[in-house]
């Protein structure tokens, strides 16, 4: 990890000459999940390497990453794998830049007394999920649990989880279990991954006018965001208070513990060889083909994946 942080600053200095404003719209209220940016921010990685970074936190009332970033008037935005697809689908040239989760973070939390063992067991069960959840459209066709599931809206609330013992709810692990554990009761979550759907999460986009215009902008970004996560990572207290002013329901003890969740996702897999932020032909071939079986891209559409993702402006672990 020393290694890793004494590399990133080096990157970081001096990679853009002037300081360039940008700002990067987060796919939600700021969480421990995005404490890498707020650690390079915290740090000053970001104006040391010629960028003046503003950070625009996500939420229901906030205008989505893509649509800022097609208009302009974002320079970076945080989506997922598969919106990044579908994007490119839709004729925005988006390109991703930065995979930090090496696992999908989203999953399916249940009580401890009605335990999941396999997706098979979802049947019968009810289940909240967020409309135009892709990976259910994965999950209920590979186990046939078309018509066998209760499917309610996810509100991003327990309460109704909580009261019943055999509901389910989506998830992301470095959140929902934290909160469930407060209230006393006992879970466990089965990981999306682990149905063989896994889409990177929470990667960083930009569009390919802003790589042909501002392409040292950009290699600042990827390296300062890749050396703030290196440092939240080598000591996670130092970044609490940021993270709190960020959002104040991130206190002490949930930035600690999503520290923990959220490492066994970032610092695994092929980060293990490429560095933190890696991605992979295999991973975004599988995806394509995998959005193909499932009719969210069009019989019609051919994308190049090749203009879809790039490690150019990834530092070198």
């Amino acid at each position: 990890m020393k290694q890793w942080l004494a590399a990133g600053a080096v990157l970081v200095a001096g990679l853009v000459s002037a300081q360039t404003k940008v700002s990067m719209v987060l796919n939600w209220f700021p969480e421990t999940g995005h404490a890498g940016y707020f650690a390079a921010q915290k740090d000053g990685l970001y104006k040391k390497a010629g960028l003046d970074l503003t950070i625009v936190p996500g939420g229901p009332n906030t205008p989505g990453g893509l649509s800022l970033l097609a208009t302009g008037k974002a320079q970076f935005a945080m989506i997922g794998a598969t919106e990044a697809l579908q994007a490119r689908e839709q004729g925005i040239p988006v390109v991703a830049i930065f995979a930090p989760f090496q696992n999908n973070p989203q999953g399916l939390m249940y009580h401890a007394e009605y335990p999941l063992k396999g997706f098979e067991d979802l049947a019968g069960r009810t289940v909240a999920i967020a409309p135009g959840g892709v990976y259910w459209d994965f999950i209920q066709n590979k186990y046939g649990l078309k018509g066998k599931v209760q499917v309610i809206n996810y509100n991003g609330q327990l309460a109704s989880w909580a009261q019943d013992p055999k509901a389910v709810t989506q998830n992301y692990i470095t959140a929902e279990p934290y909160n469930a554990d407060k209230m006393g009761i006992k879970n466990g979550t089965l990981l999306i991954a682990d149905s063989g759907f896994n889409p990177y999460a929470d990667i960083i986009v930009t569009t390919e006018d802003f790589i042909k215009s501002n392409p040292a902008a950009v290699r600042a970004f990827v390296a300062a965001s890749k050396a703030g996560f290196e440092a939240f990572f080598a000591n996670p207290k130092n970044y609490v208070s940021a993270l709190q002013e960020a959002n104040k329901e991130n206190t002490a003890d949930v930035v600690l513990w999503g520290a923990e969740a959220i490492k066994k996702l970032m610092l695994t897999g092929d980060a293990l060889k490429g560095g933190l932020g890696v991605m992979t032909a295999e991973r975004w071939n599988t995806l394509y083909k995998q959005l193909k079986e499932l009719k969210l891209l069009k019989p019609s559409t051919t994308i190049d994946l090749s203009k879809v993702w790039t490690l150019e402006f990834l530092p070198k672990k």
